[in-house]
């Protein structure tokens, strides 16, 4: 081979290789600006936006209208709380799930109680097995109809919780043990129940 094809080449290379550093770093700065889109959706209509995130579809919902201020704005806080953990609930990680479960619950617990208050017409019951909240969510579990899933799957998700923040065993002669926690199994379940659970709420 000629040294000018040789040349030929090698400059076609790097002008292949050259095309190919363009359009990865044309991907990089259009998922930057995705990035920087969704947060700023998030942070300007936090409720929405985690809603849809984690149903994966768009609210035909005026959410605001529905639960009333009080109940809107708690849970807007709430979501908010959440985004701060994860601002994509598909890249929700075993290790953020903690953090993120308590706050999703209490986002849930304001649909709950606007479900049973004002929907249903009911007092929350207080069950004897159960505080304030998981007696919510068995409450609604005794109830007709899809909501008595919504019910179920967030009393699972309320003692998985639980399961990931006490950790301590006592044995039998006085000594504790800490428990390691099963995270990867709980945000299987969380991204099972949850959008389940909010799809059911709407």
């Amino acid at each position: 081979m000629k040294f000018i094809e040789l040349q030929n080449l090698e400059s076609r290379k790097t002008a292949s290789q050259e095309q190919a550093l363009n359009s990865f770093q044309q991907e990089m700065y259009r998922e930057f600006l995705e990035k920087q889109a969704r947060k700023s959706t998030a942070s300007q209509q936090p409720f929405e936006y985690f809603y849809e995130d984690v149903i994966s579809a768009k609210l035909n919902l005026d959410f605001k209208t529905r639960l009333g201020q009080t109940y809107y704005q708690l849970a807007e806080d709430d979501a908010r709380s959440c985004l701060e953990i994860c601002n994509e609930f598909r890249k929700l990680s075993q290790w953020q799930v903690s953090g993120w479960l308590n706050n999703a619950l209490k986002f849930a617990d304001n649909l709950v109680l606007h479900y049973i208050q004002d929907i249903s017409k009911k007092n929350p019951q207080k069950y004897p097995e159960a505080g304030d909240e998981k007696s919510r969510y068995v409450q609604l579990s005794k109830m007709e109809g899809p909501i008595s899933l919504v019910g179920s799957f967030l009393k699972d998700l309320y003692e998985e919780r639980n399961r990931l923040e006490h950790r301590t065993i006592t044995r039998s002669d006085g000594s504790q043990e800490l428990l390691r926690p099963q995270r990867n199994k709980v945000r299987k379940m969380v991204g099972k129940m949850y959008p389940e659970v909010l799809r059911r709420m709407i």
